[in-house]
């Protein structure tokens, strides 16, 4: 029974990552051959194929880190809201659109916050930070990520290059645009 589950286990596997690589591959822009050269090449895993690997808890240890601190204007402090979600967002530098790299949420955050930024916060699994980055913070007011509203506030550093572990990143834009 355990042999037949493991199979199945390894089939719905190999079907989602198949399923995943068709939608991954659309909506992506091509990258140089510079950033395609700084991505290193995945290591195999141990074990046994019948057998999954054990879960443990992620490790950060080996992995690139950006950390800071985000600050808010003093101008700005008071347009905080008590119920605010920040979001952290890391990108290559240079690159407006497509995914980020990596993703943090912060509901109901307190200013200054220190944050560290690893591989465990990328978008795609096992995605290396890498080379010059832009990270950019926002205080969203309706808390979606996928939306900029009027009254958000943002702020941006960059580029900074991936290790960086003393950024400031300032909070000082109001958005204007249209949701």
């Amino acid at each position: 029974m355990r042999h037949s589950l493991s199979r199945c286990l390894w089939i719905l596997i190999a079907v989602a990552l198949a399923f995943g690589q068709g939608c991954v591959s659309r909506n992506v822009e091509d990258i140089g051959s510079d950033e395609a050269a700084a991505i290193p090449a995945p290591q195999p895993t141990q074990g046994a194929v019948d057998e999954p690997a054990a879960v443990s808890p992620p490790d950060n240890a080996g992995q690139t880190r950006i950390s800071g601190t985000v600050e808010v204007a003093p101008e700005l402090a008071a347009q905080v809201p008590a119920n605010a979600t920040l979001f952290l967002v890391v990108r290559i530098a240079g690159r407006e659109g497509g995914p980020p790299l990596a993703v943090q949420r912060h509901a109901s955050p307190s200013f200054p916050l220190q944050f560290v930024i690893s591989e465990n916060d990328s978008m795609v699994p096992n995605t290396p930070l890498v080379g010059e980055l832009t990270i950019s913070a926002r205080i969203d007011l309706d808390g979606n990520a996928a939306t900029s509203t009027p009254g958000d506030l943002i702020g941006v550093v960059g580029p900074v290059q991936a290790g960086n572990t003393d950024l400031m990143l300032l909070i000082s834009t109001v958005e204007t645009g249209k949701p």
